[in-house]
């Protein structure tokens, strides 16, 4: 996979994943739903890692590394499961957006690490300002959208603590081994979870959009995505990959949209454009400091 393809499926599969969870809930719960997309992405990895002859490892180091993953698989995708039928499918993409806010702060609390510039502290302020702003959105404050926002900000705080762990335990596989090894051990868990919540056993409806969408979140989401981001981190960096998270909230919002007609209030957006712009300055602080003082020594 080249390196221009895979920042395309990137964009692809983050901007489209929402809608595919509010799709794959119209006709299965949430919690039958992400049993289902987690368990056939589990057995489908196995093939795969067969397939290429790649060693699935179950060291204590392994161990380790995926129940730090697990955090962000099992908890952060169960919470935004059941945040989908409470909120757009778009906004779980702009509250994702904040897990590089997070991230640093998790860092900075768990490893001592990160680095807390005037830039960056401004950077907390908008994104944060431009959360709050959709918070006290009418649609979301008069209805039950406030619950979806608080699963969905405790998604995307266990999705940012589960990446610094795992930085933690610094073990190194091949992603696809990574990612399989997350899933096989996450698989029961996502099954006594609907044991528990549900129980009952899903219609197959093939017609349905809901077995499709779980069908494509399974070989995109859990499975494509996750070694297309692994091949731009390690050919492009860090900076590359979270660039991403600039474009698919908004991509996110238009297919909610279009797609699934669901509501774009004017706060949305503006809120939308508060967490977009306190990203921005976030990456690129120091960049737009040095050409504003560059353009001011030529002036």
């Amino acid at each position: 996979m080249s390196v221009p393809v895979a920042y395309a499926t990137m964009l692809v599969v983050w901007s489209t994943t929402p809608l595919g969870i509010a799709w794959s809930n119209e006709t299965v719960s949430p919690s039958a739903a992400i049993a289902l997309r987690m368990g056939f992405a589990a057995v489908l990895g196995v093939f795969v890692l067969r397939f290429f002859d790649i060693q699935l490892s179950w060291s204590k180091a392994a161990i380790r590394a995926y129940a730090a993953s697990m955090m962000g698989v099992f908890g952060a995708l169960s919470c935004t499961y059941f945040a989908a039928g409470y909120i757009p499918s778009g906004l779980i993409s702009v509250v994702f957006a904040m897990s590089p806010v997070l991230s640093n702060l998790f860092s900075r609390w768990v490893l001592g690490q990160g680095e807390f510039t005037l830039f960056r502290w401004a950077a907390y302020a908008i994104s944060f300002s431009g959360l709050s702003v959709i918070c006290l959105d009418g649609w979301v404050v008069q209805g039950e959208g406030w619950k979806g926002l608080v699963l969905m900000m405790l998604a995307v705080s266990l999705y940012s603590l589960s990446g610094v762990l795992l930085q933690r335990e610094g073990y190194e596989a091949h992603p696809l081994s990574m990612s399989v090894g997350t899933l096989v051990l996450s698989a029961p868990l996502f099954l006594l979870s609907w044991a528990l919540l549900d129980g009952t056993l899903p219609t197959i409806e093939f017609d349905s959009r809901s077995i499709w969408s779980i069908v494509y979140l399974a070989i995109c989401g859990s499975l494509l995505g996750f070694v297309a981001y692994f091949h731009v981190l390690k050919s492009m960096g860090a900076i590359a990959v979270a660039m991403v998270t600039l474009v698919t909230p908004v991509t996110a919002l238009m297919l909610g949209s279009l797609l699934n007609q669901e509501p774009v209030t004017l706060q949305m957006a503006l809120g939308t454009m508060g967490i977009l712009g306190g990203l921005l300055l976030y990456y690129q602080g120091e960049a737009i400091k040095s050409a504003w003082l560059s353009v001011r020594q030529r002036g």
